[in-house]
């Protein structure tokens, strides 16, 4: 969860590589300066990075320097590093994809061919990031980062509400596939409703997220109703999704939703911590609203106790027609302004590899990270990840099933893209849910501000 302050550190113990993190000076070490915002998130995310980065300086005998730069920061603190003519040579781009475009991305095709890593990573991963690469380059085929992860959205269920409403879990988690948001989930609602947990005052079966930093949901919804794979914009990035007949309807969904009682009365102020607090305390019955890491690694910090006592269960993204939905892609964008020899591209290359691409790491990084490996062998094969029923359901279940079987939709890689992903659809869901505009005005009007931003960008 976004919230923690940017700390920076050098984790071999001598000071940075000078200009845009090239070779120091005196050592003739390669020094690669990377930025990552999960690295604020928390003490086990940063002390596990800190180890991996030293065991890596150690095996190549190079330097690289963490610099943790909260989600909510990256996109202002980048933008003043480029103006400076100081950028790093690697930033984790996950939330702001947006910073790649503008020519900032390097264009990494040749890297990523040539690497092991383009053998391993399963082709939905880098279905996202291929258009990524076309919106931030403005050509198709184009990759400008690597993958890290994979961190899709799917479903955490309470067993005790499902249990009050006669629900076994079989009939809502993993093994029963994918819930259609229409066909499906008004009867289970309805249910869970029912119970006596459900009637409690200030109990709802579901929220949905319209604050404005926690907006990418919109993204989630519109490709599970068909919509553009990249949410509130067209795949290519020239022009607003959010006004097409597929958006108004993931919209209304979550309008009527609201209205029927299915999401909490007071979404309009709802993002992914509202979302997990209140599923937590009993408050809510279902959390669609956080991604892999989080659902593991802070259920697993908090809810301990409740986890290992199957107190939740896991189940597919809903659908409402297709088999699309929100994914997160950790990554590393590559920023071509900072390298100026081959030798740092190949040295960034070979990191990312060993990180990544080493079954054991990806364990790792699964265990103290929450990243779902980018290959589904390492997922089968390694014990972690069936060594307990919850690690089964969790790992071999919800994650492998989400990865093998639905289209990862990504937020959008286009210069403005936080008012496009965040600002814009905050105001046009205000518009709807606080001062009664329709949904087809809101989003038009939404749709007109977004395409503005673009032709903007374009021409600039």
């Amino acid at each position: 969860m976004a919230g923690a302050t940017a700390t920076a550190t050098g984790l071999a113990g001598c000071s940075g590589g000078g200009n845009n993190g090239g070779t120091a000076g005196d050592t003739g070490k390669t020094t690669l300066e990377v930025w990552l915002s999960y690295y604020t998130e928390g003490k086990t995310k940063k002390e596990y990075t800190n180890k991996i980065v030293k065991q890596y300086e150690k095996k190549r005998g190079i330097q690289i320097n963490i610099t943790g730069v909260p989600y909510t920061d990256v996109t202002t603190k980048f933008q003043a590093a480029r103006a400076s003519g100081n950028v790093p040579h690697l930033v984790e781009v996950m939330t702001r994809p947006g910073i790649l475009a503008g020519g900032a991305g390097m264009v990494v095709n040749d890297l990523w061919q040539s690497s092991s890593l383009a053998d391993k990573t399963a082709d939905n991963v880098m279905k996202g990031h291929k258009v990524w690469g076309a919106q931030s380059t403005g050509k198709k085929g184009n990759i400008v980062t690597f993958p890290l992860g994979f961190r899709p959205y799917f479903t955490a269920w309470r067993t005790d509400w499902l249990k009050q409403a006669g629900i076994d879990p079989s009939e809502v988690n993993h093994e029963a596939g994918s819930l259609h948001w229409y066909k499906d989930m008004p009867g289970i609602y309805d249910k869970l409703k029912q119970t006596e947990l459900g009637k409690k005052k200030g109990a709802f079966p579901g929220t949905t997220g319209m604050k404005q930093s926690d907006e990418e949901y919109l993204s989630l919804y519109i490709p599970q109703h068909g919509g553009s794979m990249s949410g509130v914009v067209d795949v290519k990035g020239k022009k607003a999704a959010i006004d097409s007949p597929e958006a108004r309807k993931a919209i209304k969904m979550q309008k009527d939703f609201i209205d029927k009682g299915y999401f909490h009365k007071n979404s309009i102020n709802h993002g992914d911590e509202e979302s997990t607090t209140q599923h937590w305390s009993g408050q809510l019955a279902i959390n669609h609203m956080q991604d892999s890491t989080d659902l593991w690694g802070d259920y697993l910090e908090e809810q301990q106790k409740a986890m290992k006592n199957g107190d939740y269960t896991w189940g597919l993204p809903r659908n409402a027609g297709t088999k699309a939905a929100l994914a997160w892609l950790p990554s590393l964008g590559f920023i071509g302004d900072a390298f100026s020899k081959q030798k740092e591209k190949d040295e960034a290359v070979k990191f990312i590899e060993w990180w990544v691409g080493d079954s054991n790491r990806a364990v790792q990084n699964a265990k103290n990270l929450g990243f779902v490996p980018v290959s589904p062998d390492q997922i089968q094969k390694e014990d972690f990840f069936g060594q307990s029923k919850m690690h089964k359901e969790f790992w071999r279940g919800a994650a492998a099933r989400t990865l093998k079987d639905f289209k990862p939709a990504v937020i959008p890689a286009v210069p403005g893209a936080d008012a496009i992903t965040y600002e814009i659809p905050r105001k046009m869901h205000q518009s709807i849910l606080q001062q009664g505009t329709s949904v087809e005005k809101a989003t038009s009007m939404a749709a007109e501000e977004i395409n503005r931003l673009l032709q903007k960008n374009q021409q600039g």
